[in-house]
């Protein structure tokens, strides 16, 4: 054989050889192992589940005086699914003393005590102990359809105006169309409005005021808290014809060992294969993810009414004689009694929904 020869035999081999190795990096699992040795462990590491007992705690003191009626509200919490894993099990519920109804409200339960001539304290105890699993959903432009593939049911129920989610505006209206402009892609509509929010409302919370404020009055202020810009974020996408709402629950920071009421946003995002909800935290920078530090109790149904009591969960009546200083007194509180993450952790941009109900 020619020196010549043996040479394209080499190069050949060579050729061959690189085009297998080629073939194997584009390959999932090669991949996977790449991001896991390489990407990985430089990327922010998050449990793949994690298991809460949590307390809620509701106190109504009549302060010295008379209460003549009361109704105190809750909803009661659930699983929820997404992309046909759970995302969030509610393992056990107890509630202390027992409610006294349980009604439906189509998106989720509420229940309900009541009582009469209360002239000490009522105090409410829930405990939850839920699995949180985190998931991000793979979704951008080209696989997410048009507004108008959206399903009816939630054209009819999210696009209107609601309590505070103010979307017949003007102002309200030029915004989304500087924000928007003609787009009809759901994906490219969310993350239009995601970014600006993020870069242009700054967090703040506000004191004094009785629930968040409106839409109008954040784009006013370009400031508030989870609820205010998630109501924003509704308000904006319900303007250019994509329905939003709220979920409202809590949120758990491991490092500080505080949980807190939280809001943030759902949406339905139409695919070929049908569409799915999915969640935006605009607070806490996450879009189309659901983190398992997230605990939901709520879910908005587009009423306003129900709305307004999802922030407002104890009405009362007092005599008239009742002075300013023996008014009523009511708190809530959250406790996280234990919080457990799994030995399995991943990278955010590694996060895929692993287990099928």
């Amino acid at each position: 054989m020619s020196e010549r020869s043996r040479k394209v035999g080499r190069t050949l081999v060579i050729a061959a050889v690189i085009l297998v190795v080629v073939l194997l990096l584009l390959l999932p699992p090669t991949q996977d192992l790449l991001r896991k040795f390489l990407v990985d462990p430089f990327s922010p590491q998050y449990p793949e589940e994690v298991q809460m007992e949590i307390v809620r705690t509701l106190t109504l003191d009549a302060n010295g005086g008379e209460i003549s009626s009361y109704t105190v509200d809750l909803p009661r919490p659930k699983s929820i699914v997404g992309d046909g894993a759970y995302l969030q099990k509610v393992d056990r519920l107890t509630v202390s003393p027992p409610y006294t109804d349980l009604t439906d409200n189509g998106t989720y339960e509420t229940m309900v005590w009541e009582g009469e001539d209360l002239q000490g304290t009522f105090t409410l105890t829930m405990t939850i102990e839920v699995t949180q699993r985190i998931h991000a959903w793979e979704l951008d432009e080209g696989s997410v359809l048009d507004k108008d593939e959206v399903p009816q049911y939630y054209q009819d129920n999210y696009l209107d105006d609601q309590w505070k989610i103010v979307v017949n505006d003007p102002a309200i209206q030029a915004l989304r169309e500087d924000i928007v402009g003609n787009e009809t892609n759901v994906f490219l509509i969310a993350k239009a409005i995601y970014d600006w929010i993020d870069d242009n409302v700054d967090y703040y919370i506000w004191t004094g005021t009785d629930g968040p404020l409106s839409s109008l009055q954040t784009y006013e202020e370009l400031k508030g808290d989870c609820d205010d810009q998630s109501i924003l974020f509704c308000a904006l996408a319900r303007s250019a014809g994509v329905p939003a709402w709220l979920q409202l629950g809590a949120v758990y920071s491991p490092g500080s060992g505080e949980i807190g009421g939280h809001a943030w946003v759902q949406m339905f995002m139409p695919t070929e294969g049908g569409g799915t909800n999915v969640t935006i935290d605009i607070v806490n920078d996450k879009f189309l993810v659901w983190m398992p530090n997230l605990f939901c109790e709520y879910t908005d149904n587009g009423d306003a009414d129900d709305l307004f009591n999802a922030y407002h969960h104890v009405r009362y009546s007092v005599p008239l004689s009742t002075p300013g200083n023996r008014m009523p007194i009511y708190e809530e509180h959250w406790e996280m009694v234990s919080y457990e993450e799994s030995e399995e952790t991943v990278a955010l941009d590694m996060v895929m929904a692993r287990e099928d109900l």
